[in-house]
């Protein structure tokens, strides 16, 4: 048994006691931002779980065999159908059907619920049933960027792993390790992603930025120049969808965290600063139920008040 993860100490020495024992929790919620290893640790749960070895997943049964194949049939992911944004309360309804059906080779069925923050309340609640008295044999693996979109009621009965970045330093090893790449494109790699294991790849393969950090850098430019429908537009396409909003102010923090660095002493700096210090806030609101648009709104606000002063000499560094 080989831990696929680096850093997360705590969350290692969790989940081998999981498998040691062969008492993992019949529901887990991994959550993390993309990037993290959230589907690396599922897949290993999951293997782990219809492993028929003494050290799971031990590899060489039939059933670690199947699952290294992609053709388990005690496994199966649920994520939004193709062309949709979320996972619909149809697809929960049917799970919740098979998930009383007995495994068919292995001890138990798992069933792996992908992007799991993109069901909305009436899905989650069919969800609920299934959770709060599940059949014996079989186990829920949710994946999700955040949870903050989920109801109480679904993460309370979750056994909840919060996957990180590693520090700095692992993940330099790991990446020259695992990649045929520069240690000195290594290193930059995982400094501009902030030791973000995924996303370091992604630079390193020269792959464009995700929409949600595109529109952080629109913002920023945007808020620079005290452009208030600028930063409005680049926040359009998230009002509706909370996970997106919340994966935006995270990579809106980063950009201005960069730009800060980059303008050390200039005129942007102070007013940047006080940007940055804000966006906490926007987090948390986030976990409450306040309207998408009034956030963003309010978010506008502030950043043309404090941008609105740009040109005055108290913002000279």
């Amino acid at each position: 048994m080989i831990f696929p993860l680096i850093g997360n100490e705590k969350i290692r020495l969790s989940v081998e006691n999981f498998v040691f024992q062969k008492r993992i929790p019949h529901a887990i919620l991994i959550e993390g931002d993309y990037g993290t290893g959230k589907h690396t640790l599922a897949n290993f749960l999951a293997n782990s779980a219809v492993c028929a070895g003494q050290n799971p997943p031990c590899g060489i049964c039939n059933n670690c065999k199947l699952f290294t194949a992609n053709s388990h049939p005690d496994i199966t992911v649920i994520s939004p159908l193709e062309g949709k944004k979320n996972i619909a309360v149809k697809q929960i309804r049917d799970l919740r059907q098979e998930a009383y059906i007995k495994p068919h080779q292995a001890g138990k069925r798992v069933f792996i619920i992908d992007c799991a923050d993109t069901m909305n309340s009436e899905s989650q609640n069919a969800l609920l049933k299934v959770l709060e008295e599940p059949p014996r044999t079989v186990m829920f693996i949710l994946i999700a960027e955040s949870k903050a979109a989920m109801l109480d009621t679904i993460i309370s009965r979750c056994v909840v792993l919060g996957l990180t970045a590693p520090e700095f330093l692992k993940g330099v090893e790991y990446l020259s390790r695992n990649t045929q790449y520069e240690p000195d494109l290594i290193e930059e790699a995982l400094k501009s992603s902030q030791n973000n294991i995924g996303k370091a790849v992604e630079i390193l393969k020269g792959e464009l930025g995700t929409e949600t950090e595109i529109a952080a850098n629109e913002f920023l430019n945007a808020m620079l120049k005290n452009d208030s429908l600028g930063m409005l537009t680049a926040v359009s396409k998230f009002e509706k969808n909370r996970i997106a909003a919340d994966k935006f102010i995270k990579d809106l923090k980063y950009s201005v965290v960069q730009r800060i660095k980059k303008d050390t002493g200039s005129y942007f700096a102070k007013p940047l600063t006080e940007v940055y210090n804000l966006l906490p806030e926007y987090e948390q609101k986030l976990i409450t139920n306040i309207n998408l648009n009034l956030l963003f709104c309010s978010l506008t606000c502030k950043a043309s008040q404090i941008f609105g002063g740009k040109n005055d000499r108290s913002y000279i560094g």
